[in-house]
């Protein structure tokens, strides 16, 4: 199984003196206040930004080393959705994860859609994509029930919809290591729990996947571990129940949160203080 690690890794005056490591079979979220590095580190682990000080590998690889298509046959970066690419049906937005396991696919996707021809997007035409690459496609599509929305543009689609099309894309990638900037903001309470139950399934089946999240329950409730960032470096790691203690949520947070198990299930809830009176 894949593992990620950090060994004092530092970027600027952003982040100091990183140290975490991150291994297969874990949904590991990131969680933190606003400004406390969060997209820096996603993008520092997925060899975008060059950390200044420390290292960054996966499996003992540096991982700013690796080229870029050496990276997207490792690992799948998902930054936080804007969603440019509306024009594209869910099939075509998906297959573009399978561009690393292609000579110059992603280029080939955008200049035949530049052209208005699908069908060798589709894989049929010449210079489509190969049964295994449109197979792979195909699945990561049912797996996210997208099936009756494949011929769908993302346009057409809602914020949920378009998430879990952003997801299977990552599914087709094939990659070990996932890395999701935010996958669940701005998305509906049904949405939230539907994509983070998936994450965890797909972790428990090996894959490592992390994910930034400012949800503090639904963190405690699906990840298998929690990082949490504060004054630059990271504050508290390990367990849900051994980061969400109430001492070190105030001291991050700035706010007396609680939490407690649920009586009747058993579960860890975060309870954010009632509104002050007035």
């Amino acid at each position: 199984m894949p593992e990620l690690r950090m060994e004092g890794v530092s970027f600027h005056n952003v982040l100091r003196d990183i140290t975490v490591a991150w291994s297969g079979g874990s949904l590991i979220g990131l969680i933190g206040p606003n400004g406390a590095g969060k997209s820096t580190l996603m993008r520092l682990a997925a060899g975008i930004w060059v950390p200044t000080g420390g290292r960054v590998t996966l499996d003992s690889r540096d991982v700013h080393r690796l080229n870029p298509l050496q990276r997207a046959r490792h690992l799948t970066y998902l930054p936080q959705q804007t969603f440019h690419d509306v024009a594209y049906t869910v099939r075509e937005f998906v297959a573009m994860g399978r561009f690393a396991h292609r000579k110059h696919w992603q280029e080939r996707v955008h200049a035949l859609r530049a052209a208005g021809r699908r069908a060798a997007v589709q894989g049929r035409g010449p210079g489509g994509a190969s049964g295994t690459s449109r197979q792979l496609v195909e699945d990561a599509i049912a797996a996210m029930e997208l099936a009756p929305l494949a011929d769908v543009p993302l346009a057409q689609l809602s914020g949920g919809e378009r998430q879990r099309a952003a997801i299977a894309r990552c599914l087709a990638q094939g990659c070990d290591t996932w890395l999701l900037d935010e996958p669940i903001s701005n998305l509906d309470p049904y949405y939230q729990w539907d994509i983070l139950r998936r994450l965890r399934a797909m972790a428990e089946d090996g894959r490592l996947i992390v994910i930034a999240i400012h949800h503090l329950e639904l963190a405690a409730q699906f990840c298998t571990e929690l990082t949490l960032l504060h004054h630059r470096t990271v504050f508290a790691h390990g367990s849900p129940e051994e980061v969400l203690r109430e001492d070190v949520l105030a001291a991050a947070f700035r706010l007396p949160i609680r939490t407690f198990r649920d009586p009747h299930t058993g579960v860890l809830r975060v309870s954010l203080p009632p509104r002050p009176a007035r």
